[in-house]
């Protein structure tokens, strides 16, 4: 340092610098210091679905009308699931596995909403459907790649988990404290994922969510690919929403002028069989 063009000011950013490489590559990471992520490991949950009945009292959605233990599905009312899936290569091992909202990083379903219902928090991970410009279109489940988003059919909206965004993140979503084994995490991303990865190398498992849809904020740690789990299979690449979104507002057209045609023609033909009598 004898350089005397080197000022007190170059010597402090340069001292800064060299700290913040010689922290840990997590730390060193702007990405794990303001993004959050939730992490589910299938090899802790013991099925008792406290996560499901958590979501629906946070959410002050509807009591099941069946017991929750025959719950295979998510709607307009439930948010998430919980249901034991087998591996199609070992019939004998399977674990429960919780569903929801896969809070894509960059999602496709924002990308086609028409009218911007759809937004996606990049701190907290939270991908959130505005239900009082929602118009139930229902482009949005079109054009996600895990058919996620539901319709309600009394409210009118298309609805799906949030990750509970009004607690985020000074506290975490309801179904993480509600879970008695820790199966459900909720932190930094980048740390999240480091301890899946490791999580699955020891368990033999798998990381979904790392690469899937370009990256998800629901990480899940499941003992086989998601193929063979029954679970449905995301492209490993980001939806060109652009493109995605002409395709898929061309098709709802397209639809709706077939249906108007139909009922022009069914109209002509109970016309002329009028004019006849």
């Amino acid at each position: 340092m004898n350089d005397p063009n080197i000022t007190r000011r170059d010597f402090i950013k340069f001292f800064g610098a060299a700290s913040v490489a010689g922290l840990s590559p997590e730390l060193a990471d702007a990405e794990s210091l303001d993004r959050y992520s939730k992490l589910v490991d299938t090899f802790k949950c013991i099925g008792c679905r406290r996560c499901m009945s958590a979501c629906k009292r946070e959410n002050k959605l509807p009591p099941y009308d069946i017991p929750e233990s025959l719950v295979r599905d998510m709607d307009g009312t439930t948010y998430t699931v919980v249901n034991f899936k087998k591996s199609k290569s070992d019939a004998e091992f399977g674990k429960f596995v919780k569903w929801q909202c896969q809070h894509c990083i960059k999602p496709a379903c924002a990308g086609v909403c028409p009218v911007k219902a759809i937004t996606k928090n990049k701190v907290t991970g939270a991908v959130i459907v505005d239900e009082t410009k929602c118009i139930g279109c229902r482009y949005c489940y079109q054009a996600c790649p895990y058919k996620v988003p539901r319709f309600d059919f009394k409210k009118r909206v298309t609805r799906k988990c949030h990750l509970c965004y009004t607690r985020l993140p000074r506290f975490k979503p309801a179904c993480v404290t509600a879970c008695p084994v820790e199966a459900i995490e909720y932190g930094y991303r980048n740390l999240l994922l480091k301890k899946a990865r490791q999580r699955a190398q020891t368990m033999r498992g798998y990381v979904l969510g790392e690469h899937e849809a370009g990256g998800t904020d629901v990480i899940t740690i499941l003992p086989a690919p998601p193929q063979k789990m029954g679970i449905i299979v995301a492209p490993k690449k980001v939806v060109n929403q652009d493109i995605d979104k002409v395709r898929i507002t061309f098709s709802g057209v397209g639809a709706a002028a077939t249906v108007v045609g139909a009922l022009y023609l069914y109209s002509q033909i109970t016309k002329d069989e009028g004019d006849d009598k």
